[in-house]
């Protein structure tokens, strides 16, 4: 295991002297005539969640706990089509092939602050795990690009998804034209999802929005329908627990329209866990609520269709 304290290792800035805490279990060697002590190897990575981060040893895959049981599948939702976008991305492997087209796709997510974008990561993230696949956070466009290379060269089949939150702040932190570069496939991306999500897409540039090459598909992440956020409290609090606090669900729904999934998440730990009066905490979550113009997030953005406009989705 890594030591905590090589995490932010960076080769590219002065060295120092670094402690190391591996356990040895073995030697690697790859001509026969020189052995370096190693630790337990594997031949694959588990499905799962990872960062990409360097030590004075090199690069390195770090698995992240996340806990993607339970997950809530909104009924007729974006998040519902977002899904169902990507899993028919990975169906269809031999019709790319068979066009010598790049395997890859990108989805950009978008809207308000706490609309359930997370949430919609996270179902991706669940079904490319369970596929075998693992899902790579992507902080560092150099990091991703040599991580990649090097996955590749051990598991050239392994389906990825690369998710990219809040682009517009990773655009402002990195070279731009890095991401574009991996973005386009110049550095042989391949059988990868890129999905990035953005509650400023007036903030990204036409090259950018305006690619689909790109990212070939958008989608805008709403506020929870009526349908959504009932679902959404009866799995949180539950029909029986409901009527033993004699809590009225169907005015908990009538009352939080337009809210998000945060504030919806909130109503429940104030009431039902502080015991907050419900009067009082739909008061305050109201006076919370950030109030989001639609021209903000309904704005044409540039190429084709708006995947969030029913009269436009195919």
């Amino acid at each position: 295991m890594v030591s905590a304290r090589l995490r932010n290792y960076d080769p590219y800035e002065d060295d120092e002297d670094y402690e190391f805490d591996i356990a040895y279990k073995q030697w690697s060697s790859s001509d026969g005539t020189i052995f370096f002590p190693i630790g337990k190897t594997v031949r694959k990575l588990k499905p799962g969640v990872y960062e990409i981060n360097t030590c004075q040893q090199g690069l390195y895959f770090e698995k992240i706990p996340v806990r993607t049981e339970g997950l809530i599948k909104f009924p007729d939702t974006k998040s519902e089509k977002v899904v169902k976008e990507v899993q028919n991305f990975w169906e269809r492997e031999e019709v790319f092939r068979k066009y010598d087209l790049t395997y890859k796709r990108g989805v950009m997510l978008y809207g308000p602050p706490g609309s359930g974008k997370s949430c919609t990561v996270q179902l991706i993230m669940a079904d490319v795990v369970q596929r075998g696949g693992i899902v790579i956070e992507f902080h560092r466009p150099d990091l991703f690009i040599d991580g990649l290379r090097k996955l590749r060269k051990i598991q050239p089949d392994c389906p990825v998804v690369a998710v990219m939150e809040d682009i517009d702040a990773l655009l402002e932190m990195n070279n731009e034209s890095e991401i574009l570069n991996i973005l386009d496939g110049v550095n042989e991306v391949d059988k990868v999802v890129f999905l990035a999500t953005t509650n400023y897409p007036d903030k990204l540039g036409h090259r950018i929005i305006n690619r689909p090459s790109r990212f070939d598909k958008r989608f805008k992440i709403g506020f929870p329908s009526e349908a959504s956020r009932r679902v959404y409290f009866e799995h949180l609090i539950g029909k029986e627990t409901a009527a033993e606090l004699d809590i009225d669900l169907e005015q908990w729904v009538k009352d939080t329209d337009k809210f998000s999934i945060a504030h919806l998440k909130e109503l429940f730990v104030a009431v039902v866990i502080l015991e907050d009066k419900y009067k009082d905490a739909i008061k305050t979550l109201s006076k919370m609520k950030e109030e989001v113009k639609d021209k903000d997030f309904e704005e044409p953005m540039g190429f084709g269709k708006d995947e969030s406009n029913p009269e436009d989705y195919d």
